[in-house]
């Protein structure tokens, strides 16, 4: 339209030249050149944007530190505990070879281990927690919630009501019922009394018996082994002989156990003369316990004299002097063994008896008081109970009774709703603390084994068990048997790596190969230089390579983190917005679209996401996109004006004129 209006306007401004000549001339060329400006400001302009984008995707982002660094031989690495404590065990000595994670020493580990049981005792204290609140209630818990409740509401209705004869009558049975338990209780107590006394008294006589029927025995033994150590005229006749054919340590044996069982003997014998039948419980306990100990004593006496007998009989004795005697001994000694066993057997039994009545029945006698106690204030408490009845309730009991009822239907009501979102998410969360409280203990624990960081020989090792290592401080050496490479990072990059960090290595020397290695050491006091602090980074490479040679170049890589199977975008994709974030995204755009840029009728959608890790040039989307949307990783303005310049005579002429120049379109 402006184009017509223009055309128009430079018809009439020929036709006018035409008849005034060139007197208006000068005009007519202002007139068209204003003309030309107008065509320039408002002819045909084009200004378009065009958006680069990019699909998220589903990958692995891995965040890196890299630097230059030298390859070395046999490197001298510490060992340095994370922890302090005092050294429990030294496992490796100086010296000794040693693999990649080998312990080296152990250190006291009593609070940490503490730890790790108290976590694990909150984590499944907290587990048990979370499942009761997902678990339905069990048909029990609900019928046990409204029989309290009916109990309850009877409780209030009885004390809102005046007393009747019905429960005057219920109080007074209680009341009868309380005093009958009272009397039956009191009743068991004394037959519990009696009967403790009487299986005492029983178990001391049944013990007494042993012990008289045992002396006679004990007797007769008592005279074998005084016939085989000595005769009536020389208490120790026999004594030399057997020293003869076996060393004197074995009779020194027998002596000094028949010198034993001859003392316990006068001191039971003497307890059983002086006590009878009629003795209490305790004098006869007394004198089964001596007959006991002479028993044993005897017992010991004859395994020594069995000893000396099989050393005796294993080395001949046929042309000894008492060759008879030791033959009468042979046969008799081992039915003395049976015998004295026979009756250690006894009197251990009915000193046992004795025992376990001594020890039962005070329990007994107590339970029978606690449950005359316990009917005393059963019959306290029906007292008291008819008492109300016949006064009536005040407020406040009425007041209380109906605060039980209330309790009692918010019990019943929490037992049918559904569980609160709010509460499981909460106790979800007290339950993921517990369990990296509980590995983080676990991880702390191990920290109190010291072990090789790599593989090498011991030395330095000079701290013994028992001394203080402290955390940080040097071990131990380890000079390590294969290649180790050295780099130095700032004080902001070595605070982004830590100890078994994943590392890759290339070389610019060898051009084809890249190996790995992992961090072993990490300086812990770094290096001031021209104001900069430098921390140094040992390496330990996990495969060797003939072609690398110590003293070498290389290029560092160690990989800070990883995250897989997240959705990746571009670093220039993520906007911020105070402290949001937010992408910008196209709905229905096809695959097939120019992704070095396409235009669009319809302006893209504001997504607000959240961000999780960076590397240097992708960034981790953790909620609020999707893989497989087109993102906007930059915008392009392009503007453009065309004006066509040689199309001004078709405006003044049909016709058309000379396409040659602006001038030669009018008569001169």
């Amino acid at each position: 339209m402006l184009l017509s209006l223009l055309k128009k306007t430079m018809r009439h401004i020929y036709l006018f030249l035409r008849q005034r000549k060139k007197t208006a001339i000068l005009v007519g060329i202002l007139l068209l050149g204003g003309s030309i400006l107008l065509v320039r400001a408002f002819g045909p302009d084009t200004a378009q944007v065009r958006y680069v984008l990019e699909v998220a995707e589903q990958g692995t982002l891995t965040t890196s530190v890299s630097g230059t660094g030298q390859v070395h031989g046999e490197a001298e690495i510490e060992v340095k505990p994370e922890v302090s404590g005092k050294i429990a065990q030294f496992v490796a000595k100086n010296g000794q070879q040693l693999e990649e994670g080998d312990i080296i020493a152990i250190l006291d580990a009593k609070d940490a281990q503490k730890s790790v049981r108290d976590s694990r005792i909150n984590l499944e204290s907290a587990q048990i927690a979370y499942e009761k609140l997902l678990a339905d209630p069990d048909t029990l818990s609900r019928l046990q919630a409204e029989n309290a409740l009916a109990q309850a509401q009877r409780t209030l209705s009885d004390l809102e009501n005046s007393p009747t004869d019905e429960n005057q009558n219920d109080a007074q049975s209680e009341i009868d019922n309380a005093e009958r338990t009272l009397a039956q209780a009191k009743r068991n107590l004394i037959k519990v009394q009696t009967s403790a006394e009487q299986d005492l008294e029983s178990a001391s006589e049944n013990g007494y018996n042993v012990v008289a029927e045992a002396f006679a025995d004990i007797t007769d033994l008592m005279t074998d082994l005084s016939d085989f150590i000595g005769t009536e005229q020389s208490e120790e006749e026999y004594i030399g002989y057997y020293n003869l054919m076996a060393s004197s340590s074995y009779s020194n044996d027998v002596l000094s156990n028949y010198e034993t069982a001859q003392d316990s003997y006068d001191d039971a014998w003497s307890a059983f003369q002086d006590s009878s039948r009629d003795s209490s419980v305790e004098e006869k306990t007394e004198v089964i316990t001596l007959t006991l100990h002479v028993a044993e004593d005897i017992s010991d006496v004859l395994n020594s004299i069995q000893i000396l007998l099989n050393y005796i009989e294993d080395n001949g004795y046929e042309s000894s002097a008492i060759a008879d005697h030791i033959n009468e001994m042979i046969k008799i000694v081992p039915v003395n063994i049976v015998t004295a066993n026979g009756i250690i057997n006894s009197l251990q039994s009915s000193a046992n008896t004795i025992e376990e009545t001594g020890l039962s029945a005070p329990n007994s006698i107590a339970d029978a008081e606690d449950a005359v106690e316990e009917a005393e204030i059963g019959l306290t408490t029906a007292q008291e109970n008819y008492d109300d009845i016949m006064d009536g309730a005040d407020e406040n009991e009425i007041s209380e009774a109906k605060e039980t009822v209330a309790e009692r239907e918010q019990q019943l009501a929490n037992l049918t709703v559904d569980t609160d979102g709010l509460e499981v998410r909460s106790q979800k969360l007290s339950l993921e603390s517990a369990r990296n409280k509980y590995n983080d203990a676990l991880e702390e624990l191990e920290e109190y084994t010291i072990r090789a960081p790599i593989g090498g020989t011991l030395a330095n090792a000079n701290l013994h068990v028992g001394e203080m290592a402290s955390s940080g401080s040097a071990l131990a050496i380890i000079v390590a048997d294969q290649f180790t490479a050295q780099m130095t990072l700032n004080e902001v990059d070595v605070a982004k790596v830590s100890i078994d960090d994943r590392v890759t290595l290339t070389f610019d020397a060898i051009e084809d190969l890249t190996t790995t290695g992992r961090i072993v050491q990490i300086d812990t006091i770094g290096t001031v230089s021209q104001g900069v602090v430098s921390y140094n980074v040992l390496i330990a490479l996990d495969t060797e390579d003939e072609r690398v040679l110590s003293g070498m170049s290389t290029n560092i890589s160690i990989i800070t983190n990883i995250r897989q199977n997240v959705v990746v975008i571009s670093n220039s994709a993520v906007k911020s917005s105070g402290d949001s974030f937010y992408v910008e995204v196209f709905d229905g755009v096809m695959e097939t679209a120019e992704m070095q840029g396409v235009t669009s009728n319809t302006p893209p959608r504001q997504v607000t996401v959240e961000v999780g890790l960076s590397s240097d040039t992708q960034t981790e989307i953790v909620s609020g996109l999707n893989a497989g949307e087109y993102v906007i990783t930059r915008t392009v303005t392009n503007t453009t004006t065309s004006t066509s310049v040689s199309s001004a005579p078709s405006l003044l002429d049909s016709g058309g004129g000379p396409s040659g120049g602006f001038g030669d379109s009018f008569p001169r």
